[in-house]
């Protein structure tokens, strides 16, 4: 079985249900009640929902407190000073108010960062036992730093294809932090430069996950292994149990 540790539905049940026919377990990334809504209808039983204002989102969205308080996971949530226009003025108060209510609810968190890693990791000092999955993370800065927080689990994204940087911290996060992802079929037609058809979508993760076996010189076999042992950790040792 495939985990998909970060995805994004973009409003389109085709994708949700080419999970589940391809028996890929999954965390479905909500930004609005909306999306929430629509990602729970649609969700079967190896399918969580997450819920969280984005930082790119953070200027047009108001955080749901009832969904905070619902949803099993947090996120994605984070700062990002590359890919968006929003000032950090708005992007802080939101962040800091959706991981202040993770830690009060003991609720994991999936973290944005982007251009902003130093400053997060100052922030997370303050929240030693809460658990954190930073998605997709491609700064050549910081990497040690963040695989030694503790509590912290890490989604290798489709641009370790590509990417040197991404390729290194692959390998470099312990087996036990070590989670894939697809960021949902935006992210690979970006990083393939074509369109992606949902039919694609198992093949190009077994794919991801067979780069990230190369890089760690292991069989993919005992990569899926290791994941689906960070996946019922994870799972044990939260609320989402």
């Amino acid at each position: 079985m495939l985990i998909d540790m970060h995805s994004h539905s973009d409003g389109n049940a085709k994708f949700i249900g080419a999970q589940q026919a391809n028996h890929i377990a999954s965390i479905l990334n909500a930004t609005t009640t909306d999306e929430f809504q629509f990602n729970q209808q649609y969700a079967g039983m190896q399918q969580l929902v997450s819920y969280g204002v984005h930082p790119w989102e953070s200027e047009r969205q108001v955080v749901d407190q009832q969904l905070l308080a619902t949803a099993p996971i947090i996120g994605e949530i984070g700062l990002d000073t590359e890919w968006t226009d929003v000032p950090l003025t708005i992007q802080r108060p939101v962040f800091m108010q959706q991981l202040q209510a993770a830690q009060q609810q003991h609720k994991p968190v999936i973290l944005h960062t982007k251009g902003c890693e130093a400053e997060i990791l100052a922030i997370l000092k303050a929240y030693p036992q809460l658990t954190i999955l930073v998605h997709w993370y491609s700064s050549k800065l910081y990497q040690d730093e963040y695989v030694r927080r503790p509590n912290s689990y890490f989604s290798i994204g489709p641009d370790v294809l590509t990417d040197p940087v991404v390729q290194k911290f692959a390998k470099k996060v312990a087996p036990t932090q070590l989670f894939i992802e697809s960021d949902g079929l935006e992210s690979f037609t970006w990083v393939l430069n074509r369109t992606v058809d949902i039919s694609e979508y198992a093949i190009i993760l077994k794919s991801v996950y067979q780069k990230v076996a190369q890089l760690r010189s292991i069989t993919l076999e005992k990569i899926e292994e290791q994941i689906q042992m960070n996946w019922q950790q994870l799972l044990a040792t939260s609320i989402i149990n």
